[in-house]
């Protein structure tokens, strides 16, 4: 279990990984396996909007650009109250981007360990947490999956993933793999799902913000073409 402070101030954010189990060859907080099967999810900016009423039907997701919540880290206590209202919290989700043309590796070690250590801090202050599983390359394999659970409901996010068939295939090798070696329960699949999936474990499918924007886009739409009609 890991203790220690080693700056002054803590300027390094340890006091988020105090008491955890570190895994794999770069020491990533280890998060703690959870049964649950979310009704439907809301991003994290989206969260606050006063129009919420059923807080406990909702799981908050991180699928958003990390400018979005970059302030749960700089300051994590401010949000505790505000997450705790929810169904669960799906994993925050720095951005993570491999390949040929992908950031250096540091800096998706760095993100990874930031997703690691803000939900492992979330998980020891009574929050439900649903583990986020970036999806990446082979290449990543050796270190994509430390920190993960085993036998744990866990979630992955197909932004971005479906766009090109390459990608999809891609995404559904590094979905089978994550099975392989996590034994997930159920994974919640945010996003669409890649029409190439042949999943070996229980999907429950969410709408990501996007597709919901485009649902209330052809609402209004309707609306519109209707009220032209009469």
């Amino acid at each position: 279990m890991y203790e220690g402070i080693h700056t002054d101030f803590d300027v390094m954010k340890e006091f988020l990984i105090a008491g955890c189990e570190l895994d794999g060859k770069y020491d990533i907080p280890k998060l703690h396996p959870i049964n649950i099967i979310p009704k439907a999810t809301i991003d994290f900016a989206e969260s606050f909007s006063r129009k919420i009423k059923n807080h406990r039907d909702l799981v908050v997701n991180f699928y958003i650009t990390d400018a979005q919540f970059t302030r749960l880290w700089n300051d994590i206590s401010k949000y505790l109250e505000h997450l705790s209202y929810f169904q669960a919290t799906i994993s925050p989700d720095f951005s993570i981007a491999l390949g040929e043309n992908g950031m250096p590796f540091p800096l998706n070690l760095y993100n990874k360990y930031r997703n690691h250590a803000i939900s492992a801090y979330l998980q020891s202050q009574g929050i439900k947490v649903i583990p986020s599983v970036s999806i990446g390359d082979k290449a990543s394999y050796d270190w994509i999956f430390d920190g993960l659970p085993r036998h744990s409901t866990l979630s992955v996010c197909t932004n971005g993933r479906v766009r090109s068939k390459a990608a999809r295939l891609e995404f559904c090798e590094g979905f089978y793999e994550m099975c392989r070696r996590l034994e997930p329960l159920r994974v919640v699949i945010v996003g669409r799902v890649p029409e190439e999936l042949e999943s070996p474990v229980e999907i429950i499918n969410l709408k990501s913000r996007n597709q919901q924007i485009n649902e209330r886009f052809k609402e209004k739409e309707k609306e519109n073409k209707h009220g032209l009609q009469v």
